[in-house]
Order: structure tokens, then sequence, then C-alpha cells
């Protein structure tokens, strides 16, 4: 033990803090990069597709490599993973500014390669910021419970960074015509970068460090085992499908809703309300994990609910709801039947990287948590890469604005609620495969 401080309150808000300025960032740019430069810019979303895959490609190669220099590095200042985050975040401010350099005018390929070229600086300096952040819940404590208040509060953080992208935003980014203003952007994510560096400083004054991390000088760096080690870990392949399963398809719903309500329901005022509900649930599991996790396992928490989330979605993609409240109701109960599982991810990540120790006797909570954010992050790419292809398919063409052809916002409306259908029923089955036990590690492979 490296403090005696007990685990506590300023642990749980510092960590809270944590996602919370990864989310400054992190969620503007998940929520309308895409609506920036295909709606604003002018991109093609097939290109866009292509490009987003290319970019989240590379993105999710270099987490296993950032994890494995974390991994190999020894602790400063009683600390191995603060420098990462407090050096780091100002790197990942001034990459996030640099991608939304307004170019209208600019050629083509100008916009290209700006989209591209900012998106891959934007994401190293991401990864070396995210990756210590994660890692960090395995070493601040070893308690079960504790680990369960973390990963709430990490979704508290995020949750509260995410309210600006999901209300205000939608309300001042849009002109009256229903279009969005491109040349505001910049200075939006400024401001919130500004916000989510303070946040990291603030994060790590906080939270305290207290099992000391290993660094066997006998232990090298071989990420080829520990990638095999983690195909053969379970309970990690099965949150990783899952969590490839949630990204790429479930919570696609929240990002399809700028067009959705752009075409079928024909109210941009809306969004703003319906991206609120979307995440409102977040808060209902928010407050009920910490008496439900002592009745149920996080495994009965993460797994069944998919089922309601299953019987949702079915019906808002195979019943033509007309009225906008009555389809968000069917979201908001979608999304609550997901919740738990956003909420206690992170726990049952720190979980499975003990397992992970306890099955090959290496200790890599960097390396493994960067392959499990590797999956990620590509499963973030396959989602965006889904929504564009899918919006080309449904015969949306950018350049006519408001003025699409007449089935373009039926196949919207059935696109937005058929993937998260699949997502949820692939998240159950996926769930199903995950063998730890709260208490005690389960002994089967």
């Amino acid at each position: 033990m490296k403090e005696n401080k007990p685990f506590g309150f300023k642990d749980k808000f510092g960590y809270a803090l944590g996602d919370f300025g990864c989310n400054m960032s992190f969620a503007f740019i998940n929520s309308y990069m895409m609506l920036y430069f295909v709606s604003c810019l002018g991109i093609l979303p097939q290109h866009y597709a292509i490009i987003i895959v290319v970019a989240k490609i590379w993105d999710a190669i270099n987490d296993p490599i950032i994890g494995g220099v974390c991994d190999a590095s020894k602790p400063k200042g009683n600390s191995k993973f603060k420098p990462w985050i407090r050096y780091g975040s100002i790197p990942l401010l001034a990459s996030s500014v640099l991608m939304f350099i307004y170019i209208p005018n600019a050629p083509y390929a100008a916009k290209i390669a700006l989209c591209l070229g900012t998106y891959i600086i934007w994401s190293v300096a991401y990864t070396s910021v995210n990756v210590p952040y994660g890692s960090m819940q395995s070493v601040i404590t070893k308690d079960s419970l504790e680990r369960a208040e973390l990963s709430k509060s990490r979704s508290i953080g995020a949750m509260f960074a995410q309210l600006p992208s999901m209300v205000l935003l939608p309300l001042i980014i849009y002109d009256k015509n229903d279009q969005p203003r491109g040349s505001i952007f910049i200075y939006i994510v400024a401001i919130m970068g500004v916000i989510g560096v303070v946040a990291f400083q603030l994060m790590c004054n906080l939270v305290t460090e207290r099992e000391t991390p290993t660094v066997n000088k006998h232990q090298k760096f071989n990420y080829f085992k520990t990638l095999l080690s983690f195909f053969k870990n379970r309970p990690i392949m099965a949150l990783t499908l899952s969590t490839v399963s949630h990204t790429a398809l479930v919570v696609t719903i929240i990002n399809s809703m700028q067009y959705i309500f752009m075409y079928y329901f024909s109210n941009t005022k809306l969004i703003a309300v319906g991206t609120f509900i979307a995440g409102f649930p977040m808060l209902f599991a928010i407050i009920l994990v910490k008496p439900l996790i002592k009745r149920f396992s996080k495994k009965v928490l993460c797994t069944y609910p998919f089922i309601i989330s299953i019987i949702s979605t079915a019906i808002i993609t195979f019943v033509k709801i007309k009225n906008p409240f009555v389809w968000l109701i069917f979201v908001a109960i979608a999304m609550l039947s997901g919740s738990f599982y956003t909420v206690l991810i992170w726990a049952m990540v720190a979980d499975s990287i003990d397992y992970q120790e306890k099955k090959t006797g290496r200790r890599e909570e960097s390396s493994i948590y960067a392959t499990y954010s590797l999956f990620r992050k590509l499963a973030q790419g396959i989602g965006s890469a889904i929504i564009s292809l899918s919006l080309s398919l449904t015969g949306y063409n950018a350049a006519l604005g408001s003025n699409q052809a007449e089935n373009v916002a039926n196949n919207i409306y059935f696109m937005t609620g058929f993937l998260p259908f699949i997502g949820s029923i692939l998240c159950f089955v996926a769930m199903l495969f995950y063998n730890i036990d709260d208490k005690k590690i389960s002994k089967k492979i």
C-alpha cells in the first residue's frame, strides 16, 4: 500500500472529473464530427465512411503502443499514470481545436486531408490521456464494490460532460433553416477543451493510487504474448464483443437523431429534447446501481436488461410511429435497459485485468486496458461508418439540404431503429459468457 488514506469521496469525485475531461473533447467530436465534415464542409458520406474507418484503425493501433509504453514506464512522483494525464491534456486541447478549422471554400482534397490528418493527431493525444486514466482504476482500489463506485463516478463525469452536446449545442449550432453553422464549431470545441484541461489537473490532485503498480524488471514488454492471453481471457472477450456491439450499433441511435428529426419528424428543435431523453435514463442507473449491486451481480445487471432493449428497438424499427414523443419513450426505455451496462463496464474491465494477472502471472493493466480500448475504438469507427454508409443507402444527398427525396425520411427512420435492435441482441448474447463472480474470480476459463 502506497498510502493509508481510505477510499472515499475525493477519489470518486476526482475520478469523475477524469472522464468529464475526456468527454469535453470526445463527446463533441463523437457527436458532431460527421455533421461538420459531411453537412458543413460537404464531404460525401461514403468518403467520410472510408476516412473514419482508416482513422479509427490507426486510433486503435496506437492504444496498445501507448499502453505498452505506459506499462514499461516507472512511477514518477508516487504515480505511474498521472504524469501522462497532466501533460497529455494540452496536446488534446490543441488537436481538438485544429480539427474544426472552417474551410468551406477549400479544395475537396484539402477537406479530406483536414478530416483525416487532424483526427489522427487528435487520436494520439486522446489515447495518451485516456489509456492511463482508464488503467488507473485498477490501482486506486482492489475492492469490488469500490470499483463499482468508481465506474459509477466515471459514468457521472461522462454524463455531465455530454450534457452540453446533448442539450445546449443543438439549440445554437443550427440556423433558421435548420442547417448547421460550421463557423461556430471551433469556438465551441475550444471552450470545452479548456474546461477539460482544468478537470484533468483537478483529478490528478484528488485521486489516490493505493496499489503500487507492478514494474517487474524481468517482465519484458511482449504485446503478442499479451494479445494471446487477452483472447484466452473469457470475461474480457465477453466485454469486448458486447462493447463492440453496443458502441457500433446500439448507441448509433443518438448520433442518428440529428437526421431523423431533420427529415422524418421535420423539427430540429426536438434534437436537444431527444438527445436529453436518450441520455437521461443513465441518471436512474447511477442512482439505482449501488443498492442493486448488493442484491444482483454485475453480470445480471449488465445482461438481462438487454432483453427489454431488444423489444423496445424492435418496436421503433418495425412500427411506423408518427408522434416524436411516443418514439422517444421507446428510445428512453431501450437506453435505460443498457444503462447499467454502461455504468458498470469499467468496473468489469478492472476485474478482468485482475483475472488476467491470476491466469498469467503478469501485471499489464495498461496493455490490457489499451487492447480493450483498441476494439472499442474500432467499434466507434465502425459505428460512424455504418451511420454514414446507411445514410448514403437511404438516398440522402447533403447537397439537397432539406429538399430530400420522398422516401429518404422513411429509410432514415428504419435505419435509426434497426441498428440498435441488432446491437441489443448481440450485447445480450455476448454478456452471457461473462464469468467473473463479484466476490471471487470464477475458476472457469
